[in-house]
């Protein structure tokens, strides 16, 4: 998929044109970009401020050796490169597929014929790399492209020379902790061996649909890595041995690439016979993809309105770029997924208009980011002032500018997103270690860098090592946080650990308040909040039982003392980091229709019903005293925040869903709906023309007057109207 120019990208890069984004990430930025001849590529980028990093610029270097040393047979083929320019670029073919991982996602685990196929192939791509003595280090499967002519291995951006250490920092496991090899998982020297036992982790993946140490957490994944076995169940029997050796503990222990090759056996035939027919379907309409129309560049933003609608016009490939095409790519076009930035499914709703007169708010940026989630929910961003924070695949934090979508930096401390949390102005994150007996530390993290920053707190009694800990939210005066005591476990809870609800003083470290929460039981995945936050006096939970049934439960801020508690209608992941709908008087709830308890003792203020009766309600949102929900198969309500009377309530509505609360604008609000995120006039409840946006979740940043929509794979930005 392509994204539009911004206003700011360079006009030329040596002899090439870029017409559109393929992606971004910290690293830099892909671009699709045309030589004069019409030859098309993809052209990565490192961002200017890391060029001016010597590191930084010789990894782009041994990045662009690496790529030319696999060749086109076995990698995208290197067109031509400037790594000591300003801004140093890579051009490189279009790889025709998808990426290992994508292909899995959508059609399934693959039959053991083909997965032969791929290792045999993907075995003689290392031997060409290892004959040159440099190693991969990051194999995993949106590492791999798969083309009709055989898989292609890209994004050698942390690849070195065997034995060169230098360019990795001390201590450091660079790479994807579930690929990685257990002495990588521990900062030693990663050598061909580590990408052998990458590459079985690799096919495992491509056998079964998941990697052989499970998912979860990163630091959890590093421990399985280097202390369990792998799992291999569901690997065909043939293959289980083959693949066993491979991922051995010990780098002596597993075969080279070459005899890896010579054990998987691989059937005859050209790789496309062993192809899905479904991944042969998908190669194809990515090919077809080329010929789709460019976007034009983003207008610049004068600080007072909205960027220019994004608006495609026709770009298309040469006629001599298309009859120069190959099996495996146009001549000259290379992979977004090449360089580890995947195409990501734009957002695209039904559009049309569903009222009178009143225009959509169209897509003003998009970046892919993909959440890692697994669902099609992510968790909410955590909403500075000049920036938001959201979820990537690793469970980190990036950081982007709400107005643009622009990247501002990726955390380079291991924090992990549920153990961050933001007052609005300051971030704070939980330290996290590998050591067992690490103590709880709360770190002040750099909102402008994210980098770690002075120590809020230490606590002795509370372990850093459990990766279930949490840091919920965050005032001038209180910081609320999860931790527990014991023995940390690889897959979740430990029924004998002890686990604490906290308040810290921000300004001094010191600790307000402890109360105990019950135990959970061995394996348990279940975080014990999903959000919270700090209303004055109160503080305002959604808490999460172990069979996930939630609650709502009132504490009193500054000592902890529980005031009442009340069952929660709603979906966990819809509510996950969300904010609860609360003002000064009242918390508002979906409960067989609409309710507002007070906020003091959680007695019922007013109950609203609606004129059916029964309709389901989805959770609310409050605003300026009215409080927002959507009513299942009705429409978007609004009710006085005081008295629950009935501002305006829209009916007849059957595509309208209530499972998240709606978000509310300047001028309209906005509830999920089955043909796209619907709209209401906020005065009067009339219906407005549906935002155009793929499902997910949306959240309004007020100081940039940006709608920010969150899907599993992206995250873009909206005018709030």
């Amino acid at each position: 998929m392509f994204f539009p120019l911004t206003h700011d990208d360079p006009s030329r890069f040596g002899g090439y044109r870029p017409v559109a984004r393929l992606g971004g990430g910290g690293m830099g930025t892909v671009y699709l970009a045309r030589a004069a001849d019409g030859r098309t590529v993809a052209l990565k980028t490192m961002h200017a401020r890391l060029a001016a990093d010597p590191v930084f610029r010789s990894r782009f270097r041994l990045e662009t050796d690496a790529a030319r040393i696999i060749g086109p047979v076995h990698g995208a083929r290197v067109f031509d490169a400037d790594p000591a320019a300003d801004i140093p670029w890579l051009a490189t073919e279009y790889v025709l597929g998808p990426g290992l991982d994508q292909a899995v996602s959508a059609h399934g685990a693959f039959p053991e014929p083909t997965v032969r196929a791929l290792g045999a192939l993907l075995c003689a791509a290392l031997v060409q790399l290892h004959r040159s003595d440099v190693v991969h280090r990051d194999l995993k499967p949106s590492n791999i492209m798969l083309t009709v002519d055989g898989p292609k291995v890209i994004d050698f951006g942390i690849a070195r020379a065997d034995g060169d250490d230098h360019l990795t920092r001390a201590g450091a496991a660079a790479g994807t902790p579930a690929f990685m090899s257990p002495e990588q998982a521990t900062g030693q020297e990663h050598t061909a061996s580590g990408d052998v036992f990458a590459l079985a982790g690799l096919l495992t993946y491509a056998a079964t649909g998941r990697g052989p140490f499970g998912a979860g957490q990163p630091a959890d994944l590093l421990y399985r890595v280097r202390y369990a076995e792998p799992d291999l169940t569901g690997v065909p029997p043939a293959l289980v041995p083959v693949l066993a050796r491979a991922l051995g503990k010990a780098p002596a222990d597993r075969p080279s690439a070459a005899d890896l090759a010579a054990w998987l056996e691989p059937p005859g035939g050209s790789f496309s016979e062993h192809l899905p027919g479904t991944v042969l379907t998908d190669i194809a309409r990515r090919a077809a993809a080329v010929f789709a129309e460019m976007p034009r560049r983003t207008a610049p933003d004068d600080g007072e309105g909205f960027p220019d609608t994004v608006v495609r016009t026709a770009a298309r490939p040469s006629r001599r770029g298309v009859l120069a095409a190959g099996g495996a790519s146009l001549l000259a076009l290379a992979g977004t997924g090449a360089w580890a930035w995947h195409d990501r499914q734009r957002p695209g709703g039904a559009g049309g208009s569903t009222g009178q007169g009143t225009p959509a708010a169209d897509l003003l940026w998009q970046v892919p980011s993909d959440s890692g989630s697994g669902r099609d929910l992510p968790s909410a961003p955590l909403m500075l002032e000049d920036r938001i924070l959201v979820a990537l695949e690793s469970l980190m934090a990036q950081a982007l500018d709400p107005r643009t979508g622009r990247f501002l930096w990726s955390d380079e401390d291991v924090f992990l997103f549920h153990q961050m949390t933001t007052d609005g102005k300051r971030v704070y994150a939980v330290g996290y270690s590998l050591e067992d007996d690490a103590p709880y530390v709360v770190r002040a993290v750099d909102p402008a860098t994210g980098k770690a920053g002075a120590t809020v707190a230490r606590l002795t009694d509370l372990r850093g090592r459990l990766f279930e800990s949490q840091l919920l939210c965050a005032t001038d005066t209180v910081l609320l946080g999860v931790g527990g005591a014991g023995r940390p476990s690889t897959d979740g809870f430990r029924k004998d650990q002890s686990w604490f609800l906290f308040a810290l003083d921000p300004r001094t470290g010191d600790r307000l308040w402890t109360r105990a929460l019950p135990t959970r039981p061995d394996g348990s995945e279940r975080l014990h909040f999903l959000s919270g936050r700090v209303e004055g006096d109160h503080l305002v939970l959604v808490r999460q039982a172990e069979d996930g049934g939630l609650s709502l439960t009132v504490h009193e801020a500054r000592t902890g003392t529980p005031l009442w508690d009340t069952p929660l209608d709603g979906d966990g992941p819809a509510l996950d980091r969300a904010a609860v709908a609360v003002d000064a008087q009242h918390v508002y709830l979906a409960a067989d229709g609409l309710v507002a308890r007070r906020l003091a003792d959680g007695v019922v203020a007013w109950h609203h019903e609606g004129d059916r009766p029964g309709t389901v309600h989805g959770p609310p949102a409050v605003k300026d005293g009215v409080v927002h929900a959507a009513a299942k198969g009705q429409g978007l309500v609004a009710v006085r925040a005081g008295t629950g009377r009935t501002v305006w309530a829209q009916t007849g509505r059957a595509d309208m869903e209530a499972d998240a609360p709606p978000t509310v604008g300047t001028a309209y609000v906005y509830g999920e709906s089955a043909t796209g995120l619907a709209a209401a006039d906020l005065r009067t409840g009339a219906v407005a023309q549906p935002l155009k946006a793929a499902r997910g979740r949306y959240f309004a940043h007020g100081p940039s007057g940006r709608l920010i929509a969150r899907g599993e794979a992206y995250t873009a930005g909206y005018p709030l109207l």
